[in-house]
């Protein structure tokens, strides 16, 4: 094997160039020079890398959707000592963690790799997914369609963000301070940390989260924002900033996704003593069932709820009723919704109507006409209920009639009252 020869610069402030044997490609100007790993795929490796000091082959693999094969990449970096690996046992597998090397006292000399271990295009890599290698009738599908994948750095160091390449795409973020969080969005969200102008002072820390996969949409962005505010509520480890967001419109599969990406977000910011510290794990990681202040309380089936009872009709033939008391409104279990929401009803609609059916509040109704609503349900105002059960923003306050639990329109309303 030829010896190593050094082209390196004869500054220290000017970037050096280096060669070496002839089966390892050159490192010229600070990018690794082989068709495996053009300059975007070397810093997207190591970027995945330095998210968190640590990443697994499999989870590096995972981050580069579209590469015609990322383990040899992964391998051509270890090759030339820019990555080195934590083995267990002899051979490197989806499960090895791979850092950055330490700094090299000898640029010159390169680091090879120990001859007894395999290249790793040798290796049986189950972090490629292939169809070809299953058994006739075997099928492979991913879990979920989103990986997380956090930032997180000092508040004095938010106009960082706006540089970190994993941070250009939709995503969710959190300042925080010692008492209080603001919770937010954007469609460029390393961006939206560097440059906005969010009412919350003495930021000490700040947290990204995006996906991974990088399948997550700015509508996916917007409802795990409201899902996170949610739990941050839940959880009340600081004071929220900034009040409850909208949402969009995503669908109950989709929510069901959002909710375990956002599960396994939160599992970690716990362990890094960051936010979620208070209750269980098993809380965190199933969420709240409802936002804050939503549910109402348990009610006997035969027990007519306080306050004065009003019924609103609706499509063909739908009713919705609901409890005017002091402090807002009680949408009653029972009461029928729209199994849809129009487009011009806005978000929220949509977005409740898949939040709910995740949570078990709203089920399909035995005709299939409507969906049921399983457990009383506070709102603001009667509009909002209406809102809310039409699907439709014609239907107001207007549209709601009172009912006279002791004569009423028919001789089984308080029966329908109560259940």
């Amino acid at each position: 094997m030829a010896n190593p020869s050094s082209s390196a610069a004869p500054a220290a402030n000017k970037s050096h160039s280096r060669s070496f044997p002839a089966d390892l490609p050159p490192i010229l100007d600070g990018l690794v020079r082989h068709e495996l790993t053009p300059a975007s795929t070397q810093v997207r490796i190591l970027s995945i890398v330095d998210a968190t000091g640590t990443a697994t082959i499999g989870e590096i693999a995972d981050g580069l959707p579209g590469h015609p094969d990322p383990v040899g990449a992964v391998d051509v970096m270890l090759r030339l000592g820019v990555l080195v690996a934590e083995l267990r046992g002899s051979l490197l597998d989806q499960h090895t963690i791979v850092r950055r090397a330490p700094p090299d006292p000898d640029p010159v000399a390169p680091r090879v790799r120990p001859s007894n271990l395999p290249p790793l295009a040798e290796l049986v890599s189950s972090c490629v997914s292939r169809e070809d290698d299953l058994p006739t009738g075997l099928e492979r599908f991913t879990a979920t369609s989103f990986s997380a994948r956090l930032v997180i750095g000092p508040g004095s160091g938010r106009r960082d963000f706006g540089r970190v390449p994993d941070l250009q795409r939709p995503g969710i973020y959190a300042l925080l301070s010692s008492t209080s969080v603001y919770v937010g969005t954007g469609g460029d969200v390393g961006s939206r940390i560097a440059g906005g102008q969010q009412p919350i002072e003495d930021v000490d820390a700040v947290v990204a989260l995006v996906d991974d996969n990088g399948v997550l949409t700015s509508d996916d962005a917007r409802a795990a924002e409201r899902m996170f505010w949610s739990r941050v509520a839940a959880f009340g480890d600081r004071r929220l900033v900034n009040g409850l967001p909208d949402g969009a419109p995503v669908t109950v599969d989709r929510y069901g996704e959002l909710d375990l990406f956002l599960a396994e977000a939160c599992l970690a910011l716990r362990r890094r003593g960051i936010l979620f510290t208070r209750g269980s794990v098993r809380s965190l990681v199933a969420g709240p069932r409802a936002e804050p202040r939503r549910a109402g309380p348990l009610r006997p089936f035969n027990q007519i709820p306080d306050g004065e009872i009003l019924e609103l009709s609706f499509g063909n033939g739908l009713c919705a009723l609901a409890a005017k008391q002091e402090h807002g409104w009680l949408l009653l279990r029972g009461s029928d919704v729209r199994t849809e929401a129009v487009a011009s009803a806005g978000c929220v609609p949509t977005f409740l109507r898949s939040a709910w059916q995740h949570a078990g509040l709203l089920e399909p109704g035995v005709d299939g006409r409507s969906l049921v609503v399983t457990r009383d349900i506070w709102f603001k105002s009667g509009s909002s209920v209406a809102h809310f059960c039409s699907g439709a923003k014609g239907k107001g306050l207007a549209g709601w009639t009172p009912i006279d639990p002791d004569g009423g329109y028919d001789p089984e309303t308080p029966a329908l009252i109560a259940r």
